[in-house]
């Protein structure tokens, strides 16, 4: 009976020491792939199928460029706001500020507006998406 002891004994302590050997590199894959907090989101509501490019991607893209400056400083005052809770005013000057943009800069205004926790009224995202799909089209097709 001893013996059956002593070899149930190591494989005890050798279960034991395979785990925790194991262990420490699970934890570090662990911690590694799991994305930053601060880490934009990924391609989700944002993507249009007519697009050949989802325009999350570009945000992203542009998210690693200079931050430009736009005058609309007014819009400061719905950080941390949902999307539907803008009143008909409210989404009036979200309206002022995305039709005077120049094309180009579209794409970069969205970005700093996320930057800044700012996020579009529900109706301004589907024409922000339907303003960035005219101008892709018009440069794809002189």
């Amino acid at each position: 009976m001893t013996p059956a002891y002593i070899i149930l004994g190591a494989l005890v302590l050798v279960g034991t020491i395979l785990y925790l050997t194991d262990k420490k590199p699970q934890d570090n894959a662990e911690q590694t792939d799991t994305p930053p907090a601060s880490q934009p989101d990924t391609c989700t509501a944002d993507c249009c199928a007519t697009n050949e490019v989802c325009p999350s991607e570009l945000l992203l893209k542009a998210a690693c460029n200079d931050n430009a400056y736009y005058d609309d400083e007014e819009l400061d005052q719905f950080k941390d706001r949902n999307a539907d809770d803008y009143s008909p005013d409210e989404m009036e000057l979200f309206r002022d500020v995305l039709y005077t943009l120049k094309p180009h800069e579209l794409l970069p205004w969205r970005q700093a507006l996320k930057k800044r926790g700012i996020v579009l009224p529900t109706p301004l995202h589907d024409e922000f998406l339907m303003l960035y799909n005219e101008v892709s089209t018009t440069q794809t097709n002189p």
